[in-house]
């Protein structure tokens, strides 16, 4: 199955997921620089799906199909992503990598196959400006693109 296939399926998770992961980064860098007691950071970004990255399976997706994807990540701070997902029932368990200008950032969340707004990620770690990042990203499938507004906890 195409990549185009899946969309029709509702599987827009790659933009979604590397805007949220991206997002996170970003977020967890501002965090980072800001005293202890600083309230949660707030970031934006958008994610475009790079063209011939990814992998997805050449049939109907079934129960326990994995697919992959990478976008440009643009916003707050830039750089590229990667995700790895696993089709569970209706729902897709992704982990997304992101390789920002400042470092790394590792995302995970749970996605409806189904087109939805305000699903939420959670940031699990990164590396260089992001190390000990954490929070939370709400990725938005809009029709323009993916929108990810991230929450990073100080």
């Amino acid at each position: 199955m195409s990549k185009q296939q899946l969309s029709r399926f509702g599987v827009r998770l790659p933009l979604a997921l590397a805007a949220a992961a991206a997002a996170i980064a970003t977020a967890a860098v501002l965090a980072a620089g800001g005293s202890a007691q600083a309230p949660p950071s707030s970031l934006h970004f958008v994610s475009k799906e790079q063209r011939g990255v990814g992998f997805f399976p050449h049939h109907r997706p079934h129960q326990g199909d994995r697919f992959g994807f990478g976008d440009t990540i643009t916003g707050a701070d830039t750089g590229v992503d990667r995700g790895v997902c696993t089709l569970i029932g209706k729902n897709a368990l992704c982990t997304v990598q992101l390789k920002l200008s400042k470092g790394t950032v590792s995302a995970q969340g749970l996605s409806s196959l189904r087109r939805n707004t305000n699903t939420p990620f959670a940031i699990t770690g990164g590396t260089g400006a992001y190390n000990g990042a954490r929070g939370t990203a709400l990725v938005t499938d809009t029709r323009t693109g993916t929108e990810v507004n991230v929450t990073l906890l100080p």
